[in-house]
């Protein structure tokens, strides 16, 4: 049998029956580009392999519990969006690439975000400002929105420079902890 002259669905027929020629000629049609797409977001082929590789193993260990509802395309590119956001979950976590995940590829995500969903995560980053603590919410508008330095906050509040800046701090760090998250599962609900 000519497994690639199989369309997707007839090959994840074979798959599910336990053929593993017809798992590998699955493998080796979707590969490529799904490694391409992965190695794109993460800005690293060793993890990138790891990435797709993760959802191949896991496509092939449930093979018989997996009902693929759209094409085997496309429930092969959603699993590998949600590794790659697992990756970035894990490499946040780790302190010695969370300078480079917030300074080199989240910005870039954001990018691919489309204006409407820009739109939605400016009112979460709004809902999260009203969040912080009435003193704290303020030094951070005052900073933020009116663009006043650390000494004209400190001024107008009567508080020392060094709490304008604790208040700053604290707020950015919450801030940043809550709206990560918020742009991923927007990336992943909305991406390509």
């Amino acid at each position: 049998m000519a497994f690639n002259e199989l369309t997707d669905a007839d090959l994840w027929l074979q798959v599910k029956q336990d053929n593993g020629p017809a798992f590998k000629a699955l493998f080796d049609r979707y590969w490529e580009r799904l490694y391409v797409y992965a190695a794109n977001r993460l800005k690293s082929d060793a993890d990138a392999k790891d990435v797709v590789q993760e959802v191949l193993i896991n496509l092939w260990a449930r093979r018989t519990r997996l009902t693929i509802e759209t094409t085997v395309a496309a429930y092969l590119h959603t699993a590998v969006q949600y590794e790659v956001l697992t990756h970035f979950s894990r490499a946040a976590k780790n302190a010695g690439r969370s300078q480079e995940y917030e300074q080199n590829i989240l910005p870039e995500l954001i990018s691919y975000m489309e204006p409407l969903h820009l739109r939605e995560l400016q009112a979460l980053a709004e809902m999260e400002i009203t969040r912080l603590p009435e003193k704290m919410q303020q030094v951070y508008r005052l900073r933020q929105e009116k663009n006043l330095s650390v000494k004209e906050i400190a001024r107008l509040l009567n508080i020392s420079e060094q709490t304008v800046r604790n208040q700053l701090n604290t707020s950015y760090q919450k801030l940043r902890k809550h709206l990560k998250e918020a742009i991923l599962l927007a990336i992943f609900l909305h991406g390509n």
